[in-house]
């Protein structure tokens, strides 16, 4: 029997960083602000998806990205109900 290893789990962090990624490569929204840059790298730090500059069809390209490069499928409602970086990347994790 071939049996496919699960996934690895992915943590808040790792989901953080997942989520951030998502964004910078964003082709709806450009993030050039170097504070908000700063932000986003930072891992301690927060960004909404409204200061990022996000409406629906930037949340709707972060979706598509969290699941053609990352293989997680996020709703537009979940980033509705989670509109930050932190907070989308903490509900995936719980989520699991």
């Amino acid at each position: 029997m071939d049996h496919q290893p699960a996934p690895p789990l992915r943590d808040a962090a790792q989901l953080r960083d997942l989520v951030a990624a998502a964004v910078r490569e964003n082709p709806v929204v450009a993030v050039s602000d170097p504070a908000l840059l700063a932000r986003l790298a930072d891992p301690a730090a927060d960004c909404s998806f409204d200061d990022l500059g996000f409406d629906s069809l930037a949340r709707m390209e972060l979706c598509i990205w969290m699941q053609v490069e990352a293989g997680l499928e996020v709703t537009e409602s979940e980033v509705l109900d989670h509109p930050s970086v932190r907070s989308l990347a903490a509900h995936l994790a719980a989520r699991g």
